[in-house]
Parts: C-alpha cells; structure tokens; sequence
C-alpha cells in the first residue's frame, strides 16, 4: 500500500487532476451523443443499464428487446469508449482525494486507504460493462444469473462513486472552513 500511495503522491497535480476531468467530460460527451444519435434515433431510446442504479432481468430484457439485435451490436460499438471512461473517472477521484488529503490531512497516512475508493468502482464498472457484453453476445437467451450479478456490480459502482464524490467535497469543505478560520 506504500508503494501505491508513494505513486498515487507522484501523480497527483493539478495538471493530471485536470486532464482526468477534462477526459471524463470529452468521453462521456462522446458516448452519450453517438448512443443517441446512432442507437436510440435509430432502433429506439431505452434506459441504459450502466446508468440505472439498480435492475433485473425484465429491465434488462425491456432494453435488448427495444434495441433489438442489430441496435445492440451498435450499441455495443458506442460502449467500447466505456473501456475508457472508467479509468478517466477513477483517476480524477483518485488524484482530487490524494490532493485534498495532503492539503488538509498531511500526516495521516491512514487515510490513504480512500484512494482505494474510485479503484473499487472501476473495477465494479468494468465487471458489470464485461457482464452486459456477455448478455449481448447470448441475445436472446439471456441469465437470470448473470444479469443480477451485473446488477449487484452496477450497484457497488454507483456507491463507490458517490462515496468517492462525497469525500471529495467533504474534503474540500474542510479545507474551506480552515482556510476561513485562518
């Protein structure tokens, strides 16, 4: 854990934390405006899974059925820049939390434990995107099972991202208040 923490410590500047935020934004945008313009215009809009916090086989048969087959071999190409999306969030978390503790708690190695936080939800998110491709390539015959694994996995990404949101604002609340104080 020290070697990771001495690494993250390296990295962690405001230039990365800026090229992270500014991948995050071009990725997402990308994503989101080729799924509407070549899926949902095209084979109908349906509720992403990835998006959604939690959902069950019917969900997830509502969204391949509207999509239909072709839809979601389209759909999957889109999703591919999802490969990267992950690590751009993951690293603006992990680089914003690493700056803020070294501002506001510098002698508190213990703390560093945080870092693992947008790891656990890359990690999460690539498990569910690895899940709902395998769901595309079985279409029609999808898993009960998989696809309530994918969901717990969707579910652990968007805690541990919220998790990781909120300890970067509370972070930098304090920072704030003793800033003030000074």
């Amino acid at each position: 854990m020290k070697r990771l923490a001495g690494r993250i410590d390296r990295i962690s500047n405001s230039q990365n934390l800026a090229i992270a935020i500014i991948a995050c934004i071009v990725l997402l945008s990308t994503m989101n405006y080729l799924i509407q313009v070549l899926v949902y215009n095209v084979y109908g809009a349906a509720a992403m899974p990835d998006t959604s916090f939690v959902y069950g086989y019917e969900d997830i048969r509502h969204f391949f059925d509207t999509l239909g087959p072709e839809g979601l071999q389209v759909w999957s190409m889109v999703h591919l820049l999802d490969i990267l999306f992950p690590i751009a969030y993951s690293f603006a978390f992990l680089i914003g939390i690493a700056m803020e503790l070294k501002i506001v708690y510098p002698q508190k190695r213990e703390l560093r434990v945080l870092f693992l936080v947008p790891l656990i939800a890359a990690i999460a998110d690539y498990l569910e995107n690895l899940l709902i491709a395998s769901q595309i390539a079985s279409y029609p015959s999808l898993s009960p099972a998989i696809i309530t694994i994918a969901s717990f996995a969707t579910v652990t990404k968007w805690i541990a991202l919220g998790f990781a949101f909120t300890t970067v604002f509370v972070l930098f609340f304090i920072w704030i208040v003793r800033r003030f104080r000074k």
